[in-house]
């Protein structure tokens, strides 16, 4: 849940609010998990109202993923890209996935000789 809407802010919300809670759901498609599980829930409504409060990124995740997520999850609503930037970052990190795969390795280099 986005900090503006529990601290206040009400004249904030916009689909910034969403943008956040898709940045949350990001992690959970990374990680597969349930973001502060191990919290109770007054420490997680207490994380959210100080603004302080977001899930770990594991060392694995790729850079842009993390860059994109964090920028989600921004404590600015303003500094949230918006569902357009979101969509085309997407699609440029997969495509450049779908080119990465059509390279061939190293190592199938040196086999085919």
């Amino acid at each position: 849940m986005a900090p503006e809407l529990l601290n206040g802010s009400s004249s904030l919300v916009s689909e910034k609010v969403d943008v956040f809670s898709f940045g949350i759901a990001m992690w959970e498609l990374l990680t597969g998990e349930e973001p502060y599980a191990d919290l109770h829930y007054g420490a997680i409504i207490g994380g959210i109202v100080s603004n302080t409060l977001r899930p770990p990124i594991p060392e694995s995740c790729d850079v842009e993923w993390s860059v994109l997520m964090e920028r989600c999850w921004s404590s600015e609503p303003s500094e949230r890209p918006t569902f357009t930037d979101i969509a085309d970052e997407l699609r440029s990190m997969a495509s450049k996935r779908q080119n990465q795969q059509l390279q061939p390795s190293p190592l199938s280099t040196q086999v085919n000789k």
